[in-house]
């Protein structure tokens, strides 16, 4: 049965355990075309990302399935054209293969500068050069074609939604590339681009797994053309199927997570970081994790501390985009965050196991009601993690991020004062390797109109020259310190007036009192003041407004 690529992602492993067993259409080699054969096996008419480099590269990996040989030998050979002719590019490194028999449509069957090559000859010569100007010349990578050698490129009819793939060494005596021959003219430079981009980071690496290969592709792709658009079907896969890892086999997957490159060389400031990895793959069995991991200790940063940041960075898209992430954040499609709360009690179990490096998020809308929203979070399987990012009424634009402990058991704990807090995005993450284990999470949260202090009383009053600031708790829960703030309006701004914080030796049962003197007073005037509870993990939690006045000077 043939579908839409719409219906459903198309998972290599499972396509091609399919094919072997039989239950996936094989078209026959003979007379079938590359994308017929392709789009056969997947069981789709239209494949659901133009780039088949990662089906072939997949098929060459599997070449000793006898059930695979007709498919692979099909596609890994070099297109038979109908009445085949030949332009080479001016130093001799690129020839472009066509048909010439004549085309009643497209850019094969224009020549407007009548230099006898079709318009699309002319415009895939110069995005080859181009293309080999911008990975060599600008971004350092290795040359896509043979050292001393030609890369011969075929335009030939691929079809179902496919705009070419490269067949690199591993897989062919020499490297070539097949591109649709039906590109529409702005296609033209992202396609090759994306297809030399393959060849030239397979000459660093050349068994580098398909995720990253295609992910680095695509990024490379999108950092020479800027297109977003061409991606974001890709795109909008990958942020709203967050529990699925980034060593995934899912096609469109695989090309949205090109957004993995791009943090590492946003986060980093420099996009030769992506290139780094590829380079220390070699040393490292052809791993981009630990090539990874080894780059960014270079500047003291590591894998894990990269995974933490980019969840996060994908939660800030579409809609949610604040500026300081993703340059074009807004222009992406806003990434998965489930609805919790704000009613209580609450439970979410995530739906999906989370696959390792992958991670979802839950949004707590805030209230305003006094008291702490008390979290529980039960893992299983994998390496569990869990972050808050919180978001204050009235704060800065940028929530505070806090981590969450997991005992051995795997439950983590957290209370979180809500008087004051806007929203809290709850994220979730495995933070374990591929071949690992999936992690599964259960959510569960209780308000606590009580904690993280019950505030019995609070008072200003002058005192000669000074203010004094009475305040007793009735019960305390996990609190750390306070602050003390001052303003000379109602409405603020309110300003810290402790360098100390004060510690909270108060407990859950008993009254307990402090006091503090504000010197910094003028006779006449009247004070504001607010109290800042802090709970271990650093949380606030500010109290009612009191006000004094010191009397005027006689």
């Amino acid at each position: 049965m043939v579908c839409a690529a719409e219906d459903r992602e198309v998972f290599l492993g499972s396509l091609l355990a399919r094919s072997v067993e039989g239950r996936a259409g094989l078209p026959g080699a003979a007379g079938s075309g590359a994308g017929e054969i392709l789009s056969g096996m997947a069981g789709v008419d239209v494949l659901p990302i133009p780039c088949a480099t990662p089906l072939v590269r997949a098929l060459a990996q599997e070449e000793a399935s006898p059930a695979l040989q007709p498919a692979l030998q099909a596609v890994t050979a070099r297109p038979a054209l109908d009445l085949e002719r030949v332009a080479l590019s001016h130093d001799g490194s690129f020839a472009v293969h066509y048909p010439g028999a004549p085309r009643s449509s497209g850019l094969l069957s224009i020549d407007r500068d009548r230099n006898g090559n079709p318009d699309l000859v002319d415009r895939v010569s110069e995005a080859l050069a181009a293309s080999r100007s911008f990975l060599v010349s600008r971004l350092g990578y290795p040359s896509p074609h043979p050292e001393g050698g030609r890369l011969d490129i075929y335009l030939g009819d691929l079809g179902h939604g496919l705009e070419g793939f490269a067949v690199p060494a591993r897989s062919a005596s020499v490297p070539f590339v097949v591109l649709d021959a039906g590109l529409p003219a702005d296609r033209v430079m992202p396609a090759t681009l994306h297809q030399m981009a393959h060849l030239s980071l397979l000459a660093l690496a050349a068994r580098a797994p398909l995720w990253w290969d295609e992910a680095s592709a695509a990024f490379l792709d999108l950092t020479a053309s800027g297109d977003l658009k061409a991606h974001e079907p890709a795109l909008r896969a990958r942020l709203r199927s967050p529990w699925s890892g980034l060593a995934t086999d899912g096609l469109m997957l695989m090309e949205g997570g090109l957004l993995w490159p791009l943090f590492l060389a946003e986060s980093a400031g420099d996009p030769a970081v992506v290139r780094l990895v590829w380079e220390a793959m070699a040393a490292l069995g052809n791993d981009p994790l630990a090539a990874t991991d080894q780059v960014l200790r270079r500047n003291a940063r590591s894998l894990a501390e990269a995974h933490r940041e980019f969840a996060a960075w994908n939660l800030f898209t579409g809609d949610r985009d604040d500026g300081q992430h993703y340059p074009f954040g807004r222009s992406l499609p806003a990434a998965a965050l489930a609805a919790a709360g704000p009613e209580t009690p609450f439970r979410v179990e995530t739906a999906d196991p989370i696959e390792p490096l992958a991670a979802a998020a839950f949004r707590l809308p805030g209230d305003g009601r006094r008291g702490s929203i008390d979290l529980e979070i039960a893992a299983e399987g994998g390496r569990p993690a869990a972050d808050l990012l919180i978001f204050y009424r009235g704060g800065p634009p940028q929530p505070l991020l806090v981590g969450v402990t997991f005992d051995a058991a795997g439950t983590g704990r957290i209370s979180v004062p809500s008087g004051d807090v806007r929203e809290t995005w709850v994220v979730l993450r495995n933070d374990a390797l591929p071949g690992a284990g999936d992690a599964r999470f259960d959510l569960r949260g209780s308000a606590d109109p009580y904690a993280p202090y019950d505030l019995a009383s609070f008072t200003a009053s002058g005192s000669g020259t000074s203010m004094l600031l009475d305040w007793a708790t009735a019960a305390e829960k996990d609190l750390a310190a306070w602050n003390i703030y001052r303003s000379e309006t109602p409405a603020g701004p309110f300003t810290r007036l402790n360098s100390v914080a004060v510690p909270a030796v108060g407990d859950s049962v008993s009254d307990t009192g402090y006091i503090f003197v504000d010197d910094y007073v003028h006779p006449g005037r009247r004070y504001y003041y607010l109290l800042e509870g802090l709970t271990r993990p650093g949380l606030p939690q500010r109290s009612h407004g009191v006000s004094g006045r010191i009397p005027p000077a006689r």
